[in-house]
């Protein structure tokens, strides 16, 4: 039995990192942080784009990438809208061929 569970402990590590496996998708933390943000209180757009970056550069070793909205149309426009995303966080543009993560899920909150 302990030479399936460690192997099987190994697989499910190396999946954590893959955001289409565990659903951590940056629209997801997007949502999060407008939804309840930290300790209830509802960030906006910008600061909460701005809170998943910090927190995919402490994933990504330190470096920059640009956010991953595709999966979600309405933050997908935020991020394009300069009205919404005043700090200028980087993003995937809509039209890129790079695969999306989660796949397309069509969530509309307006």
């Amino acid at each position: 039995m302990r030479y399936v569970l460690l192997p099987s402990l190994l697989l499910l590590a190396s999946c954590s990192a893959a955001p289409w496996v565990t659903g951590h998708t940056d629209s997801k933390c997007i949502r999060e942080q407008m939804l309840s943000g930290a300790g209830g209180n509802p960030h906006a757009f910008a600061t909460a784009a701005s809170i998943c970056a910090a927190t995919a550069r402490k994933d990504n070793g330190g470096h920059d990438r640009p956010l991953d909205v595709r999966d979600d149309m309405t933050l997908q426009a935020m991020a394009e809208n300069p009205d919404y995303n005043t700090n200028r966080q980087p993003f995937v543009a809509r039209d890129s061929k790079t695969r999306i993560p989660g796949g397309v899920r069509n969530i509309n909150i307006d």
